[in-house]
């Protein structure tokens, strides 16, 4: 049979393309006919259909495709365009509305629209007619009618091997190939038989059974559907010889997931070798034996006969034995109850597992009990390798452990490295609630050795990771409780502290937040005021100095010409007119210090540092004492009141180091700090004990009249003075 000898292009619309398109498939009709020296009926009718083909398209007529190969070629998007079809080929198969064929160049699958019957049998030489379609996976065709017109030989199969099936290149492919039956199991037919001629659908009519078999080809395995019933004597663990039609499970993108085979009626496997005489009665090989080399080649492919105590059973799924050398992991589908302690007996086939060899597609048989096994107590990490698959014990710390919607998961820490456990969930997950990370735990289950690790290349693996699969919750006891400080607790008593902290942090912020307004709301209350009493002050200035200073001034000069002229009085009258000039000079002195009190005009023009040194050198400019203004720090206007108390602190001070001290160097320096300004007067006089200085002293008042100044600002004041050692006055406020 011709398969892809020609890959085929999209075929063109045009009546001359196509005839060229369509000569390969005349040639090699034409070879076929000569090569086997006569026409078969299958032949004969794929030439002629050819020529009739070209001669259609010579004419003009409409595009008409006659080959499956001319299908197969489509793509999904030009078969969705349904042109026409006439084929000629083998009957083979049919399932529910669908058939398949094959003609001299590929096979081709077709479904029935509308839904027509097809009581054909393989080898029926059938006509069809109908219109190409997509398909799921392949193109493929929609059959509107179908026709028997003779009889022929079913093609030759294409030779090749499971594995190769699994490439996704053979659907409807005719194909024959080899491998030993894994299993066999008889279902009755899920699909309804198309009606027939004379067909009366109210008399029942009883399931068409079939035979679903396991194929197995090394370690590749395909499902195959017959239509004969077989005996599982003489199949069952034979090699066999297989034809069958191949189609693909797929997904929604057109990929292949796996082939699946279906056999015609009529044609049974061909035994190559028969089964080899394994049964439950026959010698039992050890676990110890399985994948060890053999000189004599042994019997690769074929179930072997073991014998063991069964350590843990899913039912279904998978059990696990113990012998008297190894233990062994076994699939199997068979649903029997069997508990640990049951002696069985299992035929199955060897295949590589993760470490150790499994068996798969087993069978078993009960043949007695035996004691409880106990499991191995695992001591040290390279232990593991001789107890793959077999029932353990360690002893370890209870990391942590998740649950899932299947299973638990557990993590380990024991034998000196981290072991992985699990336990499939069921009825008895409540018992897990005395499960605490931090427990000493004695844990047993079936081992699993090497599970993640990177395996070598070749030589000796010797693995140092560790799976344990829990039985039941009871596989798992507690040696020595969690204490009751776990991580979890430790941490959430970290969240309660650090809570606590931020909200005391947050009260004591809004605290101060508030105490900070309030100060603010008192401070601008306070420069409100003080601004106020200022403007008060320097009206009341200006009117002493207007009024009250004026008259006085006026007398003092009017005394002072009488008393020029007093010669010519009596020596009683000049005494009383210089007495009331001197009154008169010394009120008016008074005056102006009055105003010079109540006024701070040089703070209208200076900023306070050159207002200090203004008022400093008009101090000191009838003295030798020598005065020195510093000044650090970024200058800046402050608040009136700050500015106002602070230059009469620093007037007081110099006044008490000139008038009180007997100073002869005085230092002055202000500070402009980050939102506080500190000043500094220090002067070498003769100093003063601080703590005995008397309240009534004048210069006690003006210690007194500082510290009132700066208690009204909010800020500090210091005073260090000795005898001897001159006096410090120390001020910083908050602007």
């Amino acid at each position: 049979m011709l398969h892809k000898t020609y890959p085929l292009s999209p075929i063109p619309r045009y009546p001359l393309s196509f005839v060229l398109h369509t000569l390969p498939c005349i040639r090699y009709a034409r070879r076929r006919l000569s090569s086997i020296g006569r026409a078969t009926p299958f032949a004969l009718a794929c030439y002629l259909t050819s020529l009739g083909a070209v001669g259609s398209a010579l004419l003009g007529e409409q595009r008409v495709l006659t080959t499956a190969a001319e299908i197969r070629a489509l793509t999904p998007e030009e078969a969705a365009q349904e042109i026409p079809i006439r084929l000629t080929g083998c009957f083979m198969t049919r399932e529910l509305y669908s058939f398949a064929i094959i003609d001299e160049t590929d096979g081709i699958f077709l479904f029935t629209d509308p839904p027509i019957p097809t009581p054909f049998q393989p080898g029926d030489l059938v006509e069809v007619e109908g219109f190409t379609n997509p398909g799921n996976y392949a193109p493929c065709a929609t059959a509107t009618s179908v026709r028997r017109i003779g009889k022929t030989d079913i093609p030759v199969p294409i030779s090749t091997t499971i594995a190769e099936l699994y490439s996704g290149q053979w659907d409807a492919e005719w194909v024959e190939i080899t491998g030993v039956v894994r299993s066999l199991e008889f279902l009755p037919d899920p699909i309804p038989q198309h009606p027939y001629e004379g067909f009366d659908s109210s008399i029942p009519t009883d399931p068409h059974p079939y035979t679903l078999m396991k194929l197995a080809d090394g370690y590749a395995e395909i499902a195959v559907e017959l239509q004969e019933i077989l005996d599982p004597d003489l199949y069952l663990d034979a090699k066999i010889r297989l034809r069958g039609l191949n189609f693909y499970l797929h997904n929604d993108k057109r990929q292949a997931v796996r082939p699946i085979l279906h056999s015609t009626d009529g044609i049974l496997p061909e035994i190559i070798r028969p089964p080899l005489s394994q049964k439950f009665d026959s010698p039992h090989k050890p676990v110890s034996s399985l994948f060890t080399f053999d000189h004599t080649g042994g019997h690769p492919g074929h179930r072997v006969h073991v014998k063991g105590v069964v350590t843990h059973h899913r039912a279904g799924q998978v059990l696990w034995i113990r012998d008297e050398t190894h233990s062994l992991e076994i699939h199997t589908t068979q649903a029997d109850d069997l508990q640990p302690g049951d002696v069985v007996d299992v035929l199955g086939y060897p295949e590589p597992g993760t470490y150790s060899p499994i068996l798969q597609d087993a069978v078993f048989r009960k043949s007695s009990q035996h004691t409880l096994p106990a499991p191995i107590e695992i001591s040290d990490i390279a232990m593991i390798t001789r107890h793959d698959s077999d029932l353990v014990q360690i002893e370890a710390t209870l990391v942590e452990y998740q649950r899932y919607p299947e299973s638990v998961e557990l993590t380990l820490n024991g034998l000196g490295t981290t072991v992985s456990a699990s336990l499939l969930t069921g009825p008895d997950q409540a018992a897990l609630s005395d499960w605490e990370p931090g427990s000493v735990v004695k844990v047993s289950g079936i081992a699993a050795v090497g599970r993640g690790e990177t395996i070598p290349r070749n030589g000796l693996w010797s693995p140092e990771s560790l799976h344990i699969l829990l039985r039941s919750p009871l596989d798992l006891t507690v040696i020595t409780p969690a204490s009751w400080w776990t991580p979890k607790r430790v941490a959430y008593a970290l969240a309660a502290v650090l809570l606590l902290a931020v909200i005391v942090i947050a009260a004591v912020i809004l605290q101060s937040r508030r105490r900070l307004h309030e100060q603010q709301q008192q401070r601008a209350m306070a420069e409100s005021e003080f601004s106020a009493i200022l403007k008060e002050r320097n009206r009341v200035a200006r009117e002493i100095h207007d009024t009250l200073a004026q008259n006085i001034g006026a007398i003092s000069v009017q005394l002072e010409m009488v008393r020029t002229d007093s010669h010519t009085f009596g020596e009683t009258t000049q005494r009383h007119i210089q007495t009331a000039h001197k009154l008169a000079r010394t009120a008016l002195a008074d005056a102006r210090d009055s105003i010079w009190d109540m006024r701070s005009q040089v703070l209208e023009k200076y900023d306070l540092a050159d207002a200090l040194e203004r008022i400093s050198h008009q101090l000191t400019d009838d003295t030798d004492t020598q005065i020195k203004v510093d000044v650090a720090g970024k200058r800046r206007r402050l608040p009136p009141v700050v500015e106002n108390n602070l230059l009469r602190i620093g007037q007081e001070a110099v006044t008490n180091a000139c008038k009180h001290a007997n100073a002869k160097r005085i230092q002055v320096q202000i500070s402009y700090q980050n939102r506080r300004v500190e000043l500094v007067v220090t002067d070498d006089g003769v100093g003063f004990e601080v703590e005995k200085i008397s309240p009534e002293t004048k210069k006690s008042f003006g210690l007194v009249g500082i510290r009132e100044r700066v208690e009204l600002l909010g800020g500090e004041v210091k005073i260090q003075s000795a005898p001897g050692k001159g006096t410090t006055v120390n001020v910083s406020v908050s602007d």
